[in-house]
């Protein structure tokens, strides 16, 4: 299962120079297409055994040994429960990895020096670790959600108080009932709520989401504190009495999916209104390469979508579209399969931030955008 300790030892992986095959392929509920998943991944891989020569004679026999393991594999992908999976072999090095995915990713094959990791960082971007609390009146279930997995945390419960439809001494004893019953729920809410507070100061979790019947979701909304309010990611309805863990499951997925997409779509819209207005944001794939490589961006966004070859300068980290050496500083430069990876790897290095756009935007007329710290040469702002 995808988690940032597989990418940070695939990205860590001493592959000698030898070349890597990485293979992604998107999965669905559609059992046909989990029965093509053989005749795919031999689509995928053609075109690689094709160009296998361009890496020299000595490189083309290791080239194709691992693009036909990685077919041979067919039946691992199949039997994937994920949206997705990915593949990477290196058999020089032994290396042979299967990752289920918990997202639709697209069909695509890379082979390069190192593991193609572009995907799956947009994923670990992407999914955020939820603390999802339903509640009621006397007992709040709290769990952890994150990419589209539900495990069952803790349960906190407060004591019941039994009220009973009687008058007593002019209606005195049913209000006092009634009273108490309010009083040990605004309780309970408080301890929910601070314990939620305890999780978040010890980095448990990213955002936070709340179910059950409004009033009771309120109750507990209104004693969060402000650090914890400004990672509420928002509300579901749902009867904690009848819900099932794939009822709440559900209602996760949702809500995560609605807030992602909203901040993606903020993103983009602040990102196009810096660019229209002149000021300082940045479109378009070579344009983010000149400010990339002046170490200029504060945030790059990129469209998940295809890969786009190029040369990178092992000695500065100069990117471009193609030549053989260095605009900067004149060393001979080495291809790269995709530069939107090698631009995020570039801006991570400098201080800045990056995200993988998944939602449908106006970003992808662009495929890539940036907000930039300062003027970049070359570029008006």
């Amino acid at each position: 299962m995808l988690d940032r300790s597989t990418v940070e030892r695939l990205r860590g992986a001493d592959t000698a120079g030898h070349p890597v095959v990485s293979l992604y392929v998107g999965l669905g509920p559609d059992l046909d297409q989990r029965r093509a998943v053989p005749t795919r991944l031999k689509a995928l891989t053609h075109p690689r055994r094709e160009a296998a020569a361009e890496w020299g004679e000595e490189a083309v026999g290791e080239i194709r040994r691992d693009l036909d393991r990685a077919v041979a594999m067919a039946d691992q992908i199949t039997a994937d429960l994920g949206r997705g999976a990915a593949l990477f072999v290196c058999s020089a090095v032994g290396l042979e990895e299967h990752v289920s995915l918990p997202a639709p990713v697209r069909d695509r094959a890379v082979v390069d020096t190192s593991p193609y990791l572009g995907p799956l960082e947009a994923m670990l971007a992407h999914f955020r670790r939820y603390c999802a609390v339903v509640v009621d009146r006397r007992l709040a279930s709290i769990y952890r959600f994150c990419m589209g997995a539900l495990e069952s945390w803790e349960v906190m419960a407060e004591e019941e108080v039994r009220k009973g439809n009687f008058g007593g001494f002019a209606g005195y004893a049913e209000h006092g009932a009634s009273r108490r019953a309010g009083e040990v729920a605004r309780r309970h809410f408080r301890r929910v709520a601070a314990r939620l507070s305890e999780l978040s100061r010890s980095g448990e979790f990213d955002l936070l989401a709340l179910g059950g019947n409004p009033a009771n979701v309120d109750g507990v909304a209104a004693e969060l504190p402000p650090d914890l309010a400004a990672v509420l990611a928002g509300t579901f309805v749902v009867d904690p009495r009848t819900a099932t863990a794939a009822d709440i499951r559900r209602h996760c997925e949702a809500l995560a999916e609605e807030y992602d997409r909203g901040v993606d779509e903020g993103l983009v819209t602040d990102l196009l209104d810096a660019a229209g207005s002149r000021r300082r944001g940045v479109l378009g794939l070579d344009r983010v390469l000149d400010a990339v490589n002046q170490h200029a961006v504060e945030l790059l966004l990129l469209d998940a979508g295809d890969t786009v070859p190029g040369v990178a300068c092992p000695a500065c980290g100069w990117l471009a579209r193609q030549g053989a050496s260095c605009a900067s500083c004149g060393a001979a430069t080495r291809r790269v399969a995709d530069l939107f990876d090698a631009a995020a790897e570039g801006v991570r290095a400098a201080g800045g931030t990056v995200r993988y756009v998944l939602a449908a935007t106006e970003l992808r007329h662009f495929e890539a955008g940036a907000t930039v710290r300062f003027a970049v040469a070359g570029i008006e702002t």
